[in-house]
């Protein structure tokens, strides 16, 4: 038995013939493990590719079936809903994972309860981001764009000359106003310094005549009898008294034996003395009274100069308030932007110095008038020695019987002359000043002129007025496709929106208040257009799809005021009528024109000199030129960018209604277009945008068979190694795949 060990133990252990076979073999059983997993490993990377490959086709062929009414307006969105979707996937899916040579070796099979397919809705053409990237991608490489930029630019190439109209019009409006106010004032002042003047010149006679030979006793026909002839009253007045008391003293025999001449005269001197006092009473009364309302008058007047001066200071603050705060930024990006921009080299705003009279003609003007009150006519604390008060105590003295001494009379009179010569002399220095400041000159010169101007602004403002309200009568005559329009607020309100109408009324009630509305509109319009062109230039293109895609005002159409020939202007408005759109766009377009106009009114050869002739003959021609041009446009017609010359270009840029349209875009850039846009292109193509996705991600499921050892694949599956899962003999391949248009 020990020999059999030894014998045993000598062969196995210690002789080593056999050694490399034993070895060759343990290798070879790795070499075959490690190739039979290499080759499962490698069939299942064939798979997965394989399987992703077949599922990324049949997610190309779900796609395929985009909605053609949809691809008519440049968009994508998939025709079929979740379920036929899913059905065409799965198809596509299984006839390649199944189908060719290429597979059958692998032996792939889908495994149909592990293939899905989500549309994902949240990302339909109803989600405004994914709308607007389909719009960009359609129109980013497309002529129109560039055609549309550059008419852009060429819009605004006269931006520098709009907007220093824009800087004049928004002062201009409120200083005009104003001026006329204190020109009114001042014509107040002038006539009320005029019947100042006829009051004291009525009395000029009365105070300074000097009786003749032909005026005697107990007549009074100037205040220089009164002194005159009171001696002869008081004397008169002696004699009564005298007379008087002697009757007081006679017994009844003495007063059978009075003499009847003597009493005759007493009684004519009782009455020349009582004439004489009720002419000289009726005549210091009547000075009084005169100069009393010269008074008045001229106290009236003081207060019209303050309010006048008040509304210079006014004026000037204002204009001073516009230049510190310097042009409208408004312009700014606008002109940055500009092709070719034209230069304004003009002093348009310096011209506003005209409407500002020199404070010095205030100055002066109160001193003349505070002189005729304060030193000539009414009472003051210091003095009371004036014309009114010297006359009452003139009269105090005449009903008091010249109680007084007589040579004051005569200082009364001689008071009364020079205080009533150096009153009117005053009041003829403030008419003068009045009537001869270089203002007021420059002012009644251009008066008759700026009122022929103003005129005309009004009747061609008129003209176009009555062109706009028939638009608007018409308008709501025809109001056709109304149950389109209602279906169409509808679909607003379905994608996100609400009811919101835009869109700008002009007035056209008053001309400056016109001007304010027109700029007020244009500067955002300079804003926007500057703006979106620098730094957002994908509105630009979303503006030039909708005007490429959809139908704006048809001139030539039969029945233009339908939705169907008016979808762009409801896209930007929102109005409920075809017409009431296309209204709108005309109201725009005429406060475009008006301002494009009125810069060029600035430039005409007689807008210079005096500043509110400027500004009226401004206003004349833009309501002038834009009387034509909204006709031109309602016609069809294209009218010039800008209605005068600016250089030696060869070129004046002309623009459409449709081009007018192109800038409006850019000016309503919210209020729920965007959401009309969607209605619209529901509308058109009978297309819900919220079922239409753009976006799908598909999952797939698949099985290869493994042929060796599956648990050593799924444990390479447990460490990431390969994506899949082990069941039994076979592998799952599970792929997620996504795509879009």
């Amino acid at each position: 038995m020990k020999r059999l060990f030894k014998k045993a133990f000598h062969k196995f252990v210690v002789n080593e013939k056999g050694a490399v076979s034993i070895y060759l073999i343990i290798v070879a059983v790795f070499l075959l493990l490690f190739n039979a997993v290499l080759i499962d490993f490698a069939r299942i990377i064939v798979a997965e590719r394989q399987t992703e490959e077949a599922a990324k086709v049949a997610l190309r062929s779900s796609l395929a079936a985009y909605n053609t009414d949809l691809q008519n307006k440049g968009l994508f969105g998939l025709s079929y809903n979740q379920k036929e979707a899913e059905s065409v996937f799965k198809e596509v899916f299984k006839k390649n994972l199944e189908g060719g040579d290429n597979y059958n070796l692998l032996g792939l099979k889908p495994v149909g309860n592990e293939i899905s397919l989500n549309l994902n809705m949240e990302r339909s053409l109803a989600n405004k981001d994914i709308l607007k990237y389909q719009i960009l991608e359609e129109m980013k490489y497309k002529a129109p764009v560039e055609i549309g930029e550059a008419l852009l630019k060429d819009f605004l190439s006269i931006a520098e000359h709009v907007q220093q109209a824009s800087d004049y019009a928004k002062v201009a409006k409120k200083i005009n106003k104003k001026a006329k106010n204190r020109e009114e004032l001042l014509e107040d002042v002038e006539q009320l310094l005029e019947d100042a003047k006829e009051l004291l010149e009525e009395i000029e006679d009365d105070i300074h005549g000097e009786s003749g030979a032909g005026n005697k006793y107990p007549n009074v026909k100037y205040i220089d009898d009164i002194f005159r002839f009171h001696g002869q009253y008081l004397s008169d007045l002696e004699d009564v008294e005298d007379y008087e008391k002697e009757q007081e003293n006679k017994d009844e025999e003495d007063e059978e034996e009075d003499d009847e001449e003597a009493e005759g005269e007493i009684k004519k001197k009782k009455k020349n003395m009582e004439k004489f006092k009720n002419e000289s009473t009726r005549l210091l009364k009547r000075l009084i009274h005169r100069s009393t309302g010269a008074k008045e008058i001229l106290e009236e007047a003081l207060e019209l100069i303050e309010e006048a001066e008040d509304i210079n200071e006014e004026i000037e603050s204002d204009i001073e308030e516009q230049k510190k705060k310097g042009s409208s930024k408004d312009y700014e990006d606008a002109k940055e932007v500009s092709l070719e921009l034209e230069q304004n080299d003009s002093d348009l705003m310096g011209t506003l110095d005209n409407y500002v009279i020199n404070p010095q003609f205030f100055t002066d003007l109160k001193a003349e008038v505070n002189k005729a009150l304060n030193e000539h006519l009414r009472k003051t604390d210091e003095n009371t020695g004036k014309l009114i008060p010297k006359l009452e105590e003139f009269l105090e003295g005449v009903e008091s019987d010249f109680s007084g001494k007589h040579r004051s009379y005569d200082r009364h009179v001689e008071h009364i002359q020079d205080y009533h010569e150096d009153t009117l002399e005053a009041v003829n220095n403030a008419l003068d000043i009045v009537q001869n400041s270089e203002y007021r000159k420059d002012y009644k010169e251009n008066e008759d002129e700026i009122k022929e101007e103003e005129d005309k602004a009004d009747e061609h403002k008129d003209e176009t007025k009555e062109l706009l309200d028939d638009l608007d009568e018409e308008m709501e005559r025809i109001k056709k496709d109304r149950d389109i329009f209602d279906k169409l607020n509808e679909l607003v309100v379905h994608y996100g929106g609400k009811i919101e109408e835009n869109g700008n009324k002009f007035s056209l009630e008053d001309r400056d208040e016109t001007s304010d509305e027109a700029f007020g509109f244009v500067d955002m319009l300079f804003k926007n257009i500057g703006n979106i062109l620098i730094n957002a230039r994908d509105e630009l293109y979303i503006n030039e799809y909708i005007l490429m895609r959809f139908q704006s005002h048809d001139f030539k159409a039969s029945d233009r005021y339908t939705y169907a020939n008016n979808q762009v202007e409801y896209i930007i408005y929102g109005l409920n009528s075809g017409g009431a759109n296309y209204a709108a766009a005309i109201s725009e377009i005429f406060a475009v024109r008006f301002a494009i106009n009125l810069a060029a009114g600035f430039l005409q050869p007689e807008a210079r000199g005096f500043g509110p002739f400027i500004w009226a003959f401004a206003l004349g021609f833009a309501f002038k030129e834009t009387a034509k041009n909204m006709i031109d446009i309602t016609d069809g017609k294209s009218i010039d960018l800008f209605p005068i010359k600016l250089s030696k270009k060869i070129r004046i840029p002309q623009m459409n209604y449709k081009d007018h349209l192109r800038l409006f875009l850019f000016v309503h850039m919210e209020g729920e277009k965007f959401e009309r846009l969607m209605a619209v292109l529901h509308h058109d193509t009978d297309q819900d945008l919220s079922e239409r996705s753009t976006y799908v991600t598909a999952k797939a499921t698949s099985t290869v068979n493994l042929w060796f050892l599956p648990q050593v694949i799924d444990m390479l599956g447990s460490t990431k190694a390969i994506n899949g899962r082990v069941e039994g003999n076979t592998f799952y391949i599970e792929k997620e795949v996504h795509a879009s248009y």
